[in-house]
């Protein structure tokens, strides 16, 4: 079994890929006894990106628009008035959608509320995505309940090149002692030669170079391009 760590770039694609009836596991070459795992940082970081430009372009199958292409075309752009309306769409009931007097206020209701409905289904749509694919993910509660694993945490932040914006992940994928860790982040792969150098140390690489990592991983001599 070869366990592969998929970052949040990652999933993006395979997610749109899948959605736009592309082969994503053929595409990045994965090999067929492959175990998938992410982290819940990742899973946040797409919720949040299914939110935005995504789904004026990579997602377009679905009819959505982006929340700020919504707020250009029914909120002239003011982000405080569309901070104000996408609260009312949360906190009302479907009932009191259905009530609202006709007039200004029942469309930026109607065009909000069909707006999250949508979104909503692109999200379910990602979990089904998930459980479909057997894509694990290392939950932060899981992660951070060992005091040795939040002891490593430090140490990656002194000790260590990577971002700070990734150590998470990167923690994440080595908790879940992941041979490979897949990404587009190349400089995240370049400074991944600052971590440990220990067994279980997972190899960074773009998907274009799975194979050739995981035959180099195999020899146990990782180049550094």
């Amino acid at each position: 079994m070869t366990k592969i760590f998929l970052d949040t770039p990652i999933l993006r694609e395979a997610f749109v890929g899948k959605i736009n009836g592309q082969d994503w596991r053929q595409d990045f070459k994965l090999p067929a006894n492959a175990h998938l795992v992410t982290a819940q940082k990742c899973l946040a970081e797409m919720y949040g990106i299914l939110k935005t430009n995504i789904l004026d372009a990579e997602l377009q199958v679905y009819g959505c628009t982006s929340s700020k292409s919504l707020r250009d075309m029914i909120l002239n752009g003011d982000d405080f008035l569309n901070i104000f309306w996408h609260h009312q769409i949360l906190e009302a009931a479907g009932s009191t959608l259905n009530a609202v007097e006709a007039g200004e206020q029942s469309k930026r209701f109607q065009a909000l509320n069909k707006w999250r409905n949508c979104y909503e289904k692109v999200r379910a749509d990602l979990d089904e995505f998930l459980r479909q694919e057997t894509i694990e993910h290392v939950h932060y509660g899981v992660l951070f309940a060992d005091h040795q694993w939040q002891a490593s945490f430090d140490d990656l932040a002194i000790d260590t090149l990577i971002p700070s914006e990734d150590l998470e992940i990167v923690l994440a994928a080595w908790f879940s002692q992941a041979d490979i860790f897949l990404t587009r982040d190349k400089r995240l792969i370049r400074f991944s030669f600052s971590l440990p150098l220990e067994p279980k140390i997972p190899v960074f690489c773009i998907p274009e170079d799975l194979e050739r990592k995981l035959l180099e991983k195999s020899r146990g001599v990782v180049s550094f391009q």
